[in-house]
């Protein structure tokens, strides 16, 4: 394009020279020519931009995310001249086509169409725009080029995807996944939590609380204590929907993941985030998880539910302490965190940390501090059956 321009500026230079020292009817011609062939190349773009129309749709506006929809679009010459290049710029950042190309040219005749059935895939939970962000139009000579943003943008409301996992293979649990519990008359495990008020004196092992150093309880491991704790980070860390976008879906996708997981497994699960107050779902079967994904899908994360209101209220509570294995899904690591899986440690618990996170190297550095803790980094944009 800047060729051309610079192409016909030559040509203009030339005509004026022509008509500066020769003059005549040709040179005043060809001079005239040349000037208008610039305006009537922004006049041509003007009157396409008036008669050209775009036609998108999409068979509804709530998806699953990573799962294909049905998406076509239109583009339309209503005028009584051709189109020499259109263009459309799809929104990408979140969204991404299937075998059609971003920026292809088209050329359109009078009173003709062009339409292009495809799919549509949306990477990350959340609403966002898709389809054709921007449309540009180029005259025949390829001297000016317009671009101009789609006033009819296609917004979603994209779920959470439930990612069915057959195994979760960066994790050893044969004794949590054991599906007998104790039975009558044999002897219970010796387990042991931290005193609440109310506890009897009875349960005092005061063994373990004279090594401890602080008043523990027993308890036996029965089929109640094989349930499976999840701490769900909602903190938003970010401003940038690029970054904070994909990094609840993937807190949101793990969160889910293990919850399908350990109910198909005939495990009770007890999952634990925070909003305006610290929210806990008790799950044993399919219909308690359904309710539980409808709350992942519509659950708001903010700066304002810091993970440190989830730890305080969570170390303040029996229910939370109890079981053989408890699952932290965050987005960043913190005293807080570090603090409450100590806790959950010290009341027999192992502890799996999921940190959505690229920097591997980061928590691999802070599991050495934690023994009986694991922390998994998993990237914002991983594939849950290749890192869980």
């Amino acid at each position: 394009m800047l060729r051309n321009r610079i192409f016909v500026g030559i040509l203009w230079i030339v005509s004026l020279v022509g008509i500066t020292f020769y003059g005549g009817t040709i040179s005043y011609g060809f001079f005239t020519a040349v000037t208008l062939l610039p305006i009537l190349s922004l006049l041509y773009l003007l009157c396409v931009r008036l008669r050209f129309s775009v036609y998108q749709k999409l068979e509804g506006k709530t998806f699953v995310s990573n799962h294909a929809i049905p998406y076509f679009f239109t583009l339309q010459d209503e005028s009584k001249f051709a189109f020499a290049g259109v263009r459309v710029r799809f929104y990408s950042d979140y969204s991404t086509l299937t075998d059609l190309s971003d920026g292809v040219e088209y050329e359109l005749l009078p009173g003709t169409g062009i339409t292009r059935d495809t799919t549509l895939l949306c990477k990350y939970r959340g609403s966002y725009n898709v389809g054709i962000r921007t449309i540009e139009i180029t005259d025949f000579l390829r001297l000016f080029r317009i671009r101009y943003k789609n006033r009819e943008p296609l917004e979603v409301f994209i779920r959470p995807d439930t990612v069915m996992l057959d195994r979760l293979t960066g994790v050893r649990m044969p004794r949590l996944l054991a599906r007998e519990s104790t039975r009558p008359g044999s002897v219970p495990e010796a387990t042991v939590r931290e005193y609440q008020p109310g506890d009897s004196l009875r349960r005092v092992h005061w063994k373990a609380s004279a090594k401890e150093n602080r008043l523990l309880v027993r308890r036996d491991s029965g089929e109640e204590q094989r349930r499976v704790s999840i701490f769900m980070s909602t903190c938003r860390e970010s401003d940038d929907p690029s970054e904070y976008l994909p990094t609840e879906n993937k807190i949101l996708e793990i969160a889910l993941a293990l919850s399908s997981f350990f109910l198909r497994s005939g495990i009770p699960v007890c999952a634990s985030h925070r909003t305006q107050a610290t929210e806990t779902v008790l799950m044993d079967g399919r219909e308690a998880f359904n309710s539980y994904y409808e709350i992942c899908a519509h659950l708001v994360f903010s700066e304002a539910y810091n993970d440190v209101f989830l730890f305080a209220d969570m170390a303040r509570n029996p229910e939370a302490v109890q079981g053989h294995i408890a699952f932290l899904v965050l987005s960043s690591w913190s005293a807080g965190a570090e603090k409450f899986a100590r806790i959950l440690n010290g009341n027999g618990i192992a502890v799996v940390v999921y940190l959505v996170t690229d920097h591997a190297d980061e928590a691999s550095t802070l599991a050495k501090s934690l023994p009986r803790t694991e922390i998994i980094p998993v990237s914002p944009d991983a594939d849950l059956k290749e890192v869980m």
